[in-house]
């Protein structure tokens, strides 16, 4: 199926048509595909890495990128995927795969320095994850990563011998834990803070450089950052003017950010298409979830039902704003995701507005 002409709604319906083929072709699945929206979806997927892709305009940055690919063809709306500190582009590996098999090309980054590799150096791992959240050149860097991301996805819709007309490029979100969350949060509007950056940036404090990609038309940050160090101060968030879906829980803790602050982040966010997920007893780590690739996450006591959920709200969250699905929004609450807890997470809040 290709449909770069079609209306927005004629394609969602051609979409949805290619997946209930798929289906009564043989996928493991016997209802509509957002029927259970935390399931893999049918269509199979795979991957295209570029390990070294470099931006020539920024003195040579590396910025590697996973491209996770459905097998049919596009265009497909695009993700951009952030890690977070101390991750790589397979962190949230299990994440891009669910949203390819649904029919969205992902775009899985690497940001070299604030790596896995850049974690175990010395093997100072809570050092070298403050210094990399207070690097004035990564935190201001990552989000023109997401932009060069995007650059090289254009270009590759233009001739790349595998992924030519793949990239539906007027639909695209950003999707980001922790740092990535900041960083796609960033894109999205939020003007980061210049007071924890090292080495200083002038004027020393106050909000930072507008960092925002007009083409990023919403995102998803899993455990979004309030204000305080070392992100955002409580004026950073009144620039955020797009779509924005959160989700944390009661245990979302590190670096001193508490589950309180994280909640600060949703009350300062402007009225208009905002989304808050709280899920009791979610920790930091259970974000992230490398599961089919060769990397492994941090432990987490609640991975196993956080993710659930997660998928679903993310996969609800973007059929609803790149592909202008009601019912999916409607599903975007607290009655459609509540029958997903069990285990650790016992209960799922949805806040609006």
């Amino acid at each position: 199926m290709h449909c770069p002409q079609v209306a927005a709604a004629a394609c969602r319906r051609a979409v949805r048509a290619a997946l209930v083929a798929a289906l009564a072709a043989g996928a493991a699945f016997a209802v509509s595909p957002l029927a259970q929206p935390q399931l893999d979806g049918p269509l199979t997927t795979r991957t295209i890495e570029f390990p070294d892709l470099v931006d020539a305009a920024r003195d040579g940055r590396r910025v590697p990128i996973k491209v996770h690919v459905p097998q049919w063809s596009g265009p497909f709306p695009v993700v951009v995927l952030s890690h977070g500190g101390g991750g790589n582009w397979d962190a949230n590996y299990a994440q891009a795969r669910h949203l390819a098999s649904h029919g969205y090309v992902v775009l899985a980054l690497e940001h070299p320095a604030s790596n896995s590799e850049r974690l175990r150096q010395g093997m100072r791992f809570g050092a070298n994850l403050k210094a990399m959240t207070r690097d004035a050149s990564e935190v201001l860097g990552r989000p023109r990563d997401v932009a060069f991301a995007l650059d090289q996805a254009q270009a590759w819709n233009e001739s790349h011998a595998e992924l030519k007309g793949v990239f539906d490029m007027t639909r695209v979100a950003a999707l980001g834990h922790s740092f990535g969350a900041y960083t796609v949060l960033a894109v999205c509007g939020a003007r980061p803070a210049l007071d924890w950056l090292e080495p200083r940036v002038d004027p020393g404090s106050g909000l930072g450089p507008d960092l925002s990609d007009a083409r990023v038309k919403a995102c998803v940050a899993l455990s979004p950052q309030g204000p305080g160090e070392p992100y955002f101060l409580d004026a950073s968030f009144a620039t955020i003017n797009r779509p924005v879906l959160g989700i944390t829980g009661s245990r979302d803790e590190q670096q001193g950010t508490t589950p309180a602050n994280r909640r600060r982040f949703f009350e300062l966010e402007p009225v208009g298409a905002k989304v808050f997920v709280w899920l009791t007893a979610a920790d930091h780590p259970a974000f992230s979830d490398a599961t089919g690739s060769r990397r492994t996450n941090l432990p987490s006591r609640s991975r196993a039902d956080v993710q659930p959920i997660v998928r679903a709200a993310t996969l609800l969250f973007l059929e609803a704003h790149l592909r202008g699905d009601a019912e999916a929004d409607a599903r975007l609450s607290e009655r459609g995701l509540q029958p997903l807890a069990h285990g650790a997470v016992s209960r799922v809040e949805v806040l609006r507005k």
